[in-house]
C-alpha cells in the first residue's frame, strides 16, 4: 500500500514527474481551502455515481442536508452526454462517490466506449452490496474457466502512490500463440492504468521464476522446506508452511490486548543455506488478510463521511502531508526480513503489503551466510498476512524479453487500438475504467530456444480511486481529520477481530459481474 518501499522518497519524487505530463488531459487550478468543518460538506470537486449508470459531476464541492447532496452538479450518461444542470440529488440513488482532478479525455472515453458496462437493475444490486476491491483484477482462460492470476498496484488510492507491480502469472501460451489475460475492474473504484507489460522469462527446466520484493525476476533452483518455524506464541508453523496447499498463517486475536505498542508479531526462522552460495532467496506464497481492507475502508475513510473526499482531494494530492503519510503505512505495515546474529538483528528485506485478492509468489534476496543455516525472522502487525508456503533455495538474474502489449479486446473481441496505445508504455497517458469493465489483453512472445523453459510475469503500473459508498457518506461516525499514528491501525485491528469471520466469507462473494 502506498508505495511502501524503504527507498520511498526517491520512488515518490520520480512519480510524481510521470503524474505531471498526465495524457494531455490535466486540469492546473490551485487547491481550494476546505471550509468544511464536520463530514456534511466538501469544497473540492467530486463524482457523485448514480444507480441508472449516469454521472453527476459537482466542480464545486457538494454538501448533505436531509438525505440530499445539494450543489452545482452537471449530470452526464455513460458516454459522456449532457442529461442537464442539478442541484439537488437524493443520496438514495447515489452509490457511490469519488474525487476527480482530472478533466474527462474525449479520446479514452470513446475508447472505453464499448466495454461492457454494468447498467439497470442488475448493476444496482450489484454495486450496493459490493465490498471486494483494491485494485485491476487479471485472470486466464484455463480450458474454459476463468483462473484469477494476479490482482495489480494494490492500495495506490491516488495519483501520487502510483506504483508498478509485478506478478508471476501461471498462464502459458494459447494455440494461436499469444498470451492473452482478462482485465476486469470488479470493485467500486475508478482504475487508472498506465502500463500493461508482460516479462518473457527464459530458464533451466525445474527452475521456479518470481520476482523478488523490488519486482526484478529471480530464478530459483529446488527449493527446501525451513529446518525450524516458529511463531512468537511458540506454535511451530512448519507443518503450515511446507507446501503451497491453502493452509496459511493465521493469527489468534480473542482475548489479546490490542494496544498501539502491542501489534507486532513475529516468526522465527531456521532456513538451510545452499551450498556455496553467495546470495540465497528466502521464497514465500503469500497475500494479505483483509485488515487492510477495514483500515481503508472503516478507518480511513468510511467512518469520515464527506470529510473522506476532502482528504483524498487535497491531503493526497499534496507531496508533503501525502508523504507524511506514506512513511507513517511504510513504516508500520508491510513483512519485514531480519537477519538475527551474535551481535543482535539487522533489516535485510522488506516487502510492501500485496493485495488480499490473488496470492502471490516472492522472494526475498540475502546474502547467503558462510555457516549451514541461517536464523531468520518475519516481523508484520498482527495477523496482516496469510503465508502458504515459506522455503530457501538457491537463486540466480535470468534472461528475459521485455514485451509490450500487441493488442487490446474489447468484450466482443474486437480490436481497440487507442487502449493498446494507452498502455504500451508507462508514460502518464491513462486508460480509466469503471466498475464491470473488462476488456482481454494480449502479447505474442517470440520462438523459445531448445532446451530453455519460459515463464511470464505480469507487469502492471497504475493507481485507482475508491467510491464513498452511500453507507459512508450518511452515517459518518468520526468528524475528526485522519492522523496518521499506531492507535489508527490498533481500531482497525479492533475492527477486525470483531468481523473477521464474516467479512471475509462476504467479500469474496461480492465482485462484481463483468458479463
Amino acid at each position: 500500500m502506498f508505495l511502501a518501499y524503504r527507498r520511498w522518497t526517491a520512488a515518490f519524487l520520480g512519480t510524481v514527474a510521470i503524474a505531471a505530463c498526465s495524457y494531455g488531459t490535466v486540469k492546473v487550478r490551485s487547491l481550494e481551502t476546505p471550509t468544511a468543518t464536520d463530514a456534511t460538506s466538501v469544497a473540492t470537486p467530486v463524482k457523485a455515481h448514480l444507480s441508472d449508470g449516469s454521472t453527476v459531476l459537482f466542480p464545486q464541492g457538494v454538501a448533505l442536508a436531509d438525505g440530499e447532496l445539494l450543489g452545482a452538479g452537471q449530470r452526464v450518461g455513460l458516454r459522456l452526454e449532457s442529461l442537464g444542470d442539478v442541484s439537488r440529488l437524493p443520496l438514495d440513488s447515489v452509490l457511490g462517490m469519488e474525487t476527480y482532478e482530472r478533466e474527462v479525455s474525449a479520446g479514452a472515453t470513446a475508447a472505453l466506449s464499448s466495454l461492457a458496462v454494468l447498467t439497470g437493475a442488475v448493476a444496482t444490486a450489484a454495486l450496493a452490496v459490493a465490498i471486494f476491491g483494491s485494485c485491476p483484477t487479471f485472470y486466464a482462460d484455463s480450458a474454459g474457466t476463468w483462473a484469477l492470476e494476479a490482482e495489480g498496484f494494490s492500495y495506490s488510492i491516488a495519483a501520487l502512490y502510483e506504483s508498478r507491480d509485478v506478478d508471476r502469472l501461471r498462464t502459458t501460451l494459447r494455440a494461436d500463440g499469444t498470451v492473452q489475460l482478462e482485465v476486469r475492474n470488479e470493485a467500486l473504484e475508478t482504475h487508472f492504468i498506465n502500463q500493461l507489460e508482460l516479462l518473457d522469462v527464459h530458464h533451466a527446466t525445474g527452475e521456479t521464476v518470481l520476482p523478488d520484493a523490488d519486482g526484478r525476476p529471480v530464478a530459483v533452483g529446488p527449493k527446501q522446506p525451513a529446518l525450524r518455524a516458529w511463531a512468537g506464541t511458540g506454535q511451530d508453523l512448519r507443518a503450515i508452511l511446507a507446501a503451497a496447499d491453502g493452509q496459511v498463517t493465521r493469527e489468534e486475536l480473542d482475548g489479546q490486548e490490542l494496544d498501539p505498542a502491542g501489534l507486532d508479531r513475529r516468526i522465527d526462522l531456521e532456513l538451510p543455506v545452499p551450498p556455496g552460495a553467495d546470495s540465497m532467496a528466502v521464497v514465500l506464497r503469500l497475500r494479505n488478510s483483509l485488515l487492510n481492507t477495514v483500515l481503508l475502508y472503516d478507518v480511513m475513510l468510511g467512518s469520515r463521511g464527506l470529510r473522506s473526499l476532502e482528504w483524498q482531494s487535497t491531503t493526497l494530492r499534496q507531496i508533503g502531508p501525502a508523504l507524511e503519510v506514506a512513511q507513517w503505512y511504510s513504516g508500520n505495515m508491510g513483512l519485514t526480513l531480519l537477519e538475527l546474529t551474535a551481535e543482535g538483528t539487522r533489516e535485510v528485506a522488506h516487502l510492501r503489503d500485496t493485495g488480499p485478492i490473488a496470492f502471490k509468489d516472492v522472494a526475498f534476496v540475502i546474502a547467503a551466510p558462510r555457516s549451514p543455516t541461517v536464523r531468520l525472522r518475519l516481523e508484520y502487525v498482527v495477523d496482516n498476512w496469510r503465508i502458504d508456503q515459506l522455503s530457501a533455495a538457491p537463486v540466480r538474474r535470468p534472461e528475459m524479453d521485455v514485451l509490450p502489449l500487441a493488442a487490446a479486446l474489447d468484450p466482443a473481441g474486437a480490436s481497440n487500438d487507442t487502449v493498446r496505445e494507452l498502455l504500451a508504455s508507462a508514460d502518464g497517458h491513462y486508460l480509466q475504467t469503471s466498475p464491470g469493465q473488462r476488456f482481454t489483453a494480449v502479447w505474442q512472445p517470440k520462438p523459445l530456444s531448445p532446451g530453455l523453459s519460459r515463464t511470464f510475469l505480469l507487469a502492471s503500473q497504475g493507481y485507482y480511486s475508491e467510491w464513498m459508498r452511500q453507507a459512508w457518506i450518511s452515517q459518518p461516525r468520526d468528524t475528526t481529520a485522519f492522523v496518521p499514528d499506531r492507535t489508527t491501525i490498533a481500531t482497525a485491528v479492533k475492527l477486525w477481530r470483531g468481523a473477521r469471520d464474516s467479512l471475509e466469507r462476504e467479500f469474496f462473494n461480492s465482485r462484481l459481474p463483468v458479463r
